[in-house]
């Protein structure tokens, strides 16, 4: 997060603007209507200033492979990324790239509905924040630790490895106390009873 990117609140605008059909139902096969590798494809021409191939080539090939949430996240991804600040910076191609293909992606779509992402606020800042980060930048007008420390608390990927942790560790104190329970039993069983 060493480079200043553009401003928070743009972005987040940017996404809550996010176009309907940009949650369609992602083309597998006969089903689906909007076909992400070709958004995906748009974008790094753009980018690229016209030409596909190599790196951004396999890209667009691999997201055709991914699971129907995570590609509308990409979609909503390259939505956010096809602004003019973003556009206007092709040397961002490869980690654009990067970034598209990270499994943080992947997890986030199986954690968040991808319609969540463009209605719920957190999850706008959220997805901005990820995405600049990825692509070693932080918001406009603050500090690498101010958006470090704003990307920790609204992560939804922390945020369910806590709750499953939390989880695992009430799931063992409930057994041992009822293990300890059961024994206390059957100690108080073995002294009353008769011999």
């Amino acid at each position: 997060m060493t480079g200043d990117g553009p401003e928070l609140e743009s972005l987040t605008h940017r996404l809550a603007e996010c176009p309907p059909e940009f949650l369609l139902e992602p083309r597998h096969g006969s089903s689906g209507s909007i076909d992400v590798p070709a958004i995906v494809a748009d974008h790094f021409r753009r980018l690229s200033g016209g030409e596909l191939a190599g790196e951004a080539l396999e890209c667009v090939e691999a997201i055709g492979a991914f699971a129907a949430d995570r590609q509308q996240l990409v979609a909503i991804v390259v939505w956010l990324l096809h602004d003019a600040w973003f556009l206007d910076r092709p040397q961002l191609g490869q980690s654009v790239r990067r970034l598209l293909l990270d499994e943080k992606l992947a997890r986030l779509s199986e954690l968040v509905q991808p319609a969540t992402i463009v209605d719920d606020p957190d999850r706008r800042e959220e997805l901005a924040r990820v995405c600049l980060n990825s692509l070693g930048l932080r918001p406009r007008g603050e500090t690498v630790a101010q958006a470090t420390d704003r990307l920790t608390t609204l992560d939804s990927i922390e945020r369910d490895r806590v709750v499953r942790k939390t989880r695992a560790a009430e799931a063992r104190a409930r057994k041992i106390r009822e293990e300890m329970a059961k024994k206390a039993a059957q100690e108080a069983a073995a002294r009353y009873s008769p011999e």
